[in-house]
């Protein structure tokens, strides 16, 4: 397979971040999600190496493009202690670690506004996994210990904080199909079946030379 980048946006409770894994899995590349940028970007950990011995990244080449970027940063923009600023130090900081992830790897990247970072990239392909309410409620019961009606204010607030935080740094909207190429509804697929779909697109959106 050439190299290609699948970018994986998703619906709390929706399963997407077990569809990018299987999808991963199945087509023996890494999967990089929201959890492990989030190590890379924990400043202290960086800064003495820690991040290096996780068991979720020590096997990835994330850390060295990590480490890379954190040195190319100014010592002190991790730690800025205006919030607004820190976000946007960290947006950019992350944002050049997925470019150079898509330069030298196949991989998929979960969340992070990565379909819009990548956007120019003709290697790339973005999906956003879907699903009804109902679907995604029984899905975060087996997670989430909280009452319905708690259960679903905190995936509706989830929705609503991923919405917010693709909208600051894109301009964008987090739901509209537009800004993906793939958009599949796992209460219809399933876990396996949109990873099977997601598989298909790639033959088509990249047949095999000769």
């Amino acid at each position: 397979m050439k190299k290609v980048v699948i970018t994986l946006a998703r619906q709390h409770g929706s399963g997407g971040l077990k569809v990018a894994k299987r999808l991963a899995e199945e087509l023996g590349i890494c999967c990089y999600d929201s959890e492990m940028f989030r190590l890379v970007s924990n400043d202290d950990a960086m800064h003495d190496n820690r991040v290096a011995h996780d068991a979720r990244i020590k096997n990835t080449h994330l850390f060295d493009v990590a480490k890379e970027t954190y040195d190319e940063h100014p010592d002190d923009e991790l730690r800025e202690e205006d919030e607004l600023i820190l976000m946007r130090n960290m947006f950019e900081y992350q944002s050049d670690i997925i470019r150079k992830l898509a330069e030298q790897e196949s991989c998929v990247i979960v969340g992070r506004c990565a379909n819009y970072i990548l956007r120019d990239r003709t290697d790339t392909i973005s999906v956003f996994v879907h699903a009804p309410m109902d679907f995604r409620l029984r899905r975060a019961s087996s997670i989430h210990n909280l009452p319905e009606k708690e259960l679903e204010a905190y995936v509706r607030n989830t929705d609503e904080r991923r919405a917010n935080y693709y909208h600051s740094y894109t301009g964008g909207n987090w739901l509209d199909a537009s800004n993906y190429e793939l958009s599949l509804d796992a209460s219809r697929f399933g876990i396996s079946g949109c990873a099977e779909m997601i598989k298909k697109y790639l033959k088509i959106r990249f047949p095999e030379e000769g």
